[in-house]
């Protein structure tokens, strides 16, 4: 019989593995699809960092499991845990959701002029809002990651401690 509260560990892990895949899968489709509705190839590179960040997360969790000094599985569990922060959750949910496709949106169908749009987002990184499918799939990052945010809240309370 396995420990209960290693057992709980593993879960609360495997959640927040799983939340940061979501968010990986959900970007790649969103960039995936505005490199080929723009034209702009450079939206592929979400693609790849994503790939990269599960593969990092998927051996830094491995390493947090099975690493024979307890210092290495320490520094193995917060890159797992950090690492999903900074990418999955800042700069995937918060900049590139929130920023990028919520306050863009809400600027563009409050009425903002042009010159206000085209300040805050330049038009040579951004499209204005004029295809509902790469809006939605924009917007929804930013539910991923809450989602990814809130697993990784919940498994701060395995963290391991320092020896």
């Amino acid at each position: 019989m396995s420990h209960p509260v290693a057992t709980d560990q593993a879960r609360a892990e495997q959640r927040a593995f799983l939340a940061g895949i979501a968010v990986a899968v959900a970007t790649s489709i969103h960039h995936a699809y505005g490199a080929i509705a723009y034209q702009t190839p450079w939206r592929y590179d979400a693609v790849v960092i994503s790939a990269a960040t599960v593969a990092v997360l998927a051996a830094a969790i491995y390493m947090s499991r099975s690493a024979a000094s307890h210092s290495l599985r320490r520094a193995a569990w917060w890159t797992f845990w950090g690492v999903n922060v900074v990418v999955f959750v800042l700069l995937i949910g918060a900049f590139e959701g929130m920023y990028n496709h919520v306050v863009k949106d809400i600027v563009y169908f409050s009425g903002a002029p042009l010159t206000v749009m085209r300040a805050m987002f330049p038009a040579s990184r951004y499209e204005l809002p004029n295809n509902w499918f790469f809006e939605l799939t924009g917007v929804f990052q930013v539910v991923v990651a809450a989602i990814a945010a809130i697993q990784l809240a919940r498994l701060l309370r395995f963290r391991p401690a320092a020896t």
